[in-house]
């Protein structure tokens, strides 16, 4: 066997490298699963929203863009590194490459921080805000990994601030529930700024006739005997986004009375897919009240342009 000097350096030198190589895969970062070698930093980030902070390392937006893509990603890393967030069901994932299934793996990370400790415990709820760094490998999402978050106020903003919503309202029986299936018209006007997480709104029939968007005149709702809005049910209201309400990926968006009754929908809750174009809202927003549905009038609403003037 050939002992010389050299030929011993050179054995080190390799016996060197594939301990390097051995070290490095067995890193636990997207870089190290990524086959191109590609990551994402805070700097790359820092222009998809019209303001932000960085918040444990990572983009924090406050402010998103005004428009149809009020989240402006850059281009993704690599090919096995794309950039997006989970679709309200917690099935996919969604790219600006269309949507990807999750691993088995992914799948039951996500699930473990949704079941939480609680509703107190915010992490569990961490991917209603969240855009991640995906690691694709065969057409599925095998890692992912936080690269930005979206302030709750900037998702409702982007959402539904300054819109409008028409619809139905269940009407009151004589008896003083909600049991009928008979529906009246009604519109609610949403303030332009979210407070702490939640949107205000009035319901603008209430006492007055209005201009619906499609021309006819909704009759003001005190004017009838099944008026729905009596005690702790008024004209004021407010939505709020409830991700994983009852199980890991149950997202509501919940219409809030004055009361501190609620009623709760899931076809209009915006998830950051949403906002990234490819997790549209729903048809129609169908809402029941919580708990007791006969308790309180049902509310279904969709989203319109024009009306709210008196008439």
């Amino acid at each position: 066997m050939n002992t010389t000097p050299n030929s011993r350096v050179r054995r080190q030198a390799a016996a060197g490298a594939l301990a390097a190589l051995v070290l490095a895969g067995c890193g636990t970062s997207v870089a190290a699963t990524d086959p191109d070698g590609h990551k994402a930093s805070p700097q790359a980030l820092s222009g998809i929203c019209a303001a932000s902070t960085q918040r444990n390392g990572i983009v924090h937006c406050t402010e998103l863009f005004a428009g149809k893509k009020p989240i402006r990603l850059p281009g993704d890393p690599s090919r096995t590194q794309r950039y997006g967030a989970i679709k309200r069901d917690g099935s996919k994932f969604h790219t600006r490459g269309g949507d990807l299934p999750l691993s088995a793996a992914v799948t039951k990370q996500l699930e473990a921080a949704a079941a939480g400790r609680g509703m107190a415990d915010k992490s569990r709820t961490a991917y209603a805000n969240t855009i991640y760094l995906a690691v694709v490998s065969r057409g599925t999402v095998t890692r992912i990994e936080p690269v930005a978050d979206i302030e709750e106020n900037a998702v409702l903003r982007a959402a539904f601030a300054g819109r409008a919503m028409e619809g139905t309202i269940g009407v009151r029986t004589r008896q003083g529930d909600y049991a009928s299936a008979a529906t009246l018209p009604v519109r609610i006007e949403f303030a332009t700024s979210p407070v702490r997480g939640a949107l205000t709104g009035k319901i603008t029939n209430a006492t007055r006739a209005v201009r619906s968007a499609k021309g006819p005149c909704f009759a003001p709702l005190n004017r009838t005997r099944a008026n729905p809005l009596v005690a702790g049910f008024t004209a004021d209201i407010a939505i709020q986004r409830v991700a994983s309400m009852h199980a890991p990926f149950n997202d509501e968006l919940v219409l809030q009375w004055s009361s501190g009754m609620s009623n709760m929908g899931a076809a209009y809750y915006p998830s950051i897919a949403t906002l990234l174009g490819g997790d549209p809202l729903g048809r129609t927003w169908e809402t029941i009240l919580h708990g007791t549905p006969s308790a309180g009038p049902s509310v279904d609403l969709r989203l319109v342009s024009g009306g709210g003037a008196t008439c």
